[in-house]
């Protein structure tokens, strides 16, 4: 395990540095220009990105940008002279510790049916707003019968389900994150091993377009996968199932390292993406339903997506997963997929 943590650190050193001169850059632009309300609105996406990391449990950005150059509190202050308030950290309702999941695994597509069918019996009302704009970026993302259309789970569970009740059929709910990833490859923080591609590329000054992006991050992604045969050939499986001429993957946003990862194993991904970091907006560009990072986390802490499916395993390509056991969280879920529903 130690060893595994020291790799660990090693592959976050381009994520930190990176972005430790990317905020010195950016906090001198802002402190010798007028303060505009451009510049306060980059100000408040600039403490959105390291807030939120820190809710999330990861301190190492925040408190390096700080021991650096007291750059969390020079953006503070610089928000107080422009009299703006930060955006606001968004969070579950729920802490980890009062969630519980029930011990039967089931397969993630059983699990996707029981929710919908219960939700249509749902008798609550969602009341959260965000819904509607996530109706907006499925409409974004659009349908074509020629297309494969690929959900990156947990995180857009809702739109795999709107999808599904507008009788689109070429679509699939891969349930590829961290732990997924991490099982396959047997190797812990791998997927931060392949972000760290992403970041190279960055320090490079090769995203100024998606085009460029790709021929930076793309052959570093794919020999990094090369090293874990056991999760090439998984995913090599999974792309080939596919018989489209065209993948497009769906997926929350920020980095977009799985949608990257499936990009270099197969030149017919396509991405699609709600938001980026601000400084991979040039990247992504038209892959990106809005620029207004700020938002993601009200797309990712809906309960439906952050609680209710845990990963358990994947078993001869098949994903099982555990479904949460605590009332509210159902309760709250079922509404939210109501909501998607109508």
């Amino acid at each position: 395990m130690a060893v595994c943590v020291c790799e660990h650190r090693l592959v976050l050193m381009s994520f930190i540095s990176y972005n430790l001169e990317y905020f010195k850059e950016q906090l001198q632009k802002l402190e010798r220009a007028d303060v505009t309300s451009q510049n306060v609105y980059h100000a408040k996406q600039l403490l959105k990105i390291v807030d939120d990391l820190v809710d999330e449990g990861y301190c190492q950005l925040s408190d390096a940008i700080e021991q650096s150059f007291s750059g969390v509190s020079r953006i503070r202050n610089y928000l107080q002279k422009g009299g703006a308030q930060p955006f606001s950290v968004e969070r579950s309702l729920l802490t980890v510790g009062n969630i519980t999941y029930d011990n039967q695994k089931v397969p993630l597509c059983w699990a996707i049916n029981q929710l919908v069918n219960m939700a249509q019996t749902a008798t609550g009302e969602c009341n959260n707003v965000f819904i509607a704009e996530l109706v907006d970026f499925c409409k974004w993302i659009g349908y074509n019968d020629d297309i494969a259309y690929v959900f990156l789970l947990r995180d857009t569970l809702l739109p795999y389900i709107y999808f599904r009740k507008c009788g689109k059929t070429n679509i699939y709910p891969w349930l590829l994150g961290r732990q997924t990833l991490a099982q396959i490859s047997q190797k812990q923080f791998v997927d931060d091993e392949i972000r760290a591609s992403i970041f190279c590329a960055l320090e490079m000054g090769k995203a100024n377009n998606f085009e460029e992006f790709c021929d930076a991050v793309l052959p570093k992604i794919r020999a990094t996968v090369g090293k874990y045969m056991q999760l090439e050939h998984c995913l090599m499986a999974l792309l080939s199932s596919i018989k489209q001429s065209k993948i497009v993957v769906v997926e929350s946003g920020c980095s977009g390292t799985i949608p990257m990862l499936l990009k270099s194993l197969d030149d017919r991904v396509d991405i699609k993406m709600y938001t980026t970091y601000p400084y991979l907006q040039n990247a992504y560009k038209d892959k990106i339903f809005t620029t207004k990072y700020e938002n993601i986390r009200l797309f990712e802490t809906l309960l439906s997506q952050d609680a209710m499916l845990k990963f358990n395993c994947l078993v001869d390509g098949k994903v099982y997963v555990n479904m949460c056991n605590n009332q509210q969280v159902i309760t709250q879920s079922c509404e939210e997929i109501k909501a998607i529903l109508r």
